[in-house]
């Protein structure tokens, strides 16, 4: 089994697990789910009122000094003393022309990592000191982990999610292999995707190399449950056998191994891309290294749900102000 039975099992643990994380004494697993719980109405109604219990007695020890944490979660937790956890919505949408913009206030929250880091190549060394998928503190964190097909796998709540039932997925932790994809992992993940979709509808991954979004040099990838398509998976473009080209230049494939043979050839030229895989298909959208190009605010850090046309606010004004043309210009800003 990989994860759970079905869907509905799925979104269960998913909420079970959030709930059992809440603790009186752990600033970071309160951010965790309380980002989490604004996905949507289900999700914050049941977990809203262990949320508000956990953050008066968060509040409380926080005042006295009597809790401590990463510098990072601190961070967080003061701006969320600033604001009534009431006002925050669950997340909105708006399809503008082509594109879907996401309102989430609580991303804007989010520590950068290496997303914001200015690279020179997509290969960079693992380094066991910096933050990975194998620290000990992130183990209230795990959803799921076991061996599937062979392959160890760990799957942990993102902490600042930007899509449905947004999950880190990690294969093979244990190797500590940094951010760089190979044929056995894009071979298992286009299989994976395969299989799963026909338990949890709608399930996909998406992939950013590094100087393309990815904030941690530990080789894994992102899972989500999204029925809708996406921009870049309607037939009106271009590699889709359509009439209009997309802003930026995009591989479509419907197998492993010729995605597989365009990839390798991206890596060996040491060029930045964003995957995403859904069912027998694969998205490539090789593009400009991470701050290579002034891009507009709301799209900084963009990564493989950007490129797919999903862009994700985090203030109200741009949510209802932004046009489908600059989403347009931005999203050409970083074709290569």
């Amino acid at each position: 089994m990989y994860i759970a039975e079905d869907i509905n099992q799925l979104k269960q643990l998913f909420v079970t697990k959030l709930k059992g994380m809440l603790s009186d004494d752990e600033m970071g697993a309160f951010i965790l789910v309380m980002a989490n719980s604004h996905q949507d109405e289900f999700l914050k109604s049941e977990l809203d009122a262990d949320l508000k219990n956990t953050f008066s007695v968060l509040k409380s020890k926080f005042s006295t000094g009597k809790i401590k944490a990463a510098a990072d979660d601190v961070a967080v937790f003061e701006r969320l003393l600033e604001v009534d956890l009431d006002d925050v919505p669950v997340w909105q949408y708006n399809n503008i022309g082509d594109w879907e913009i996401a309102l989430n206030p609580i991303r804007q929250l989010r520590p950068a990592r290496a997303a914001s880091q200015i690279l020179s190549s997509i290969k960079q060394p693992y380094d066991e000191n910096k933050f990975h998928f194998n620290k000990p503190f992130l183990k209230p964190e795990i959803l799921w982990e076991g061996k599937y097909k062979g392959v160890n796998s760990r799957v942990l709540y993102n902490k600042f999610p930007f899509s449905e039932y947004h999950l880190l997925i990690v294969i093979s932790p244990e190797n500590n292999s940094s951010q760089l994809l190979t044929q056995d992992s894009h071979q298992y993940v286009f299989s994976l995707v395969e299989e799963m979709e026909e338990k949890f509808p709608g399930f996909g991954i998406g992939y950013n190399s590094l100087a393309a979004g990815a904030s941690v040099n530990h080789f894994h990838f992102q899972g989500f449950i999204r029925e809708q398509d996406f921009s870049i998976e309607k037939e009106q473009w271009h590699h889709n056998s359509g009439e209009f080209e997309y802003p930026l230049a995009v591989k479509s494939f419907s197998d492993a191994g010729s995605s597989w043979q365009y990839l390798d050839q991206l890596t060996m030229h040491d060029q930045a891309f964003n995957c995403l895989y859904r069912k027998g298909r694969c998205y490539v959208v090789p593009r400009k290294f991470q701050g290579a190009v002034e891009l507009p605010e709301w799209l900084n850090g963009a990564g493989w749900i950007d490129v797919a046309g999903a862009i994700t606010v985090s203030d109200e004004t741009t949510f209802n102000t932004i046009d489908e043309q600059s989403v347009a210009n931005a999203l050409v800003l970083l074709k290569q």
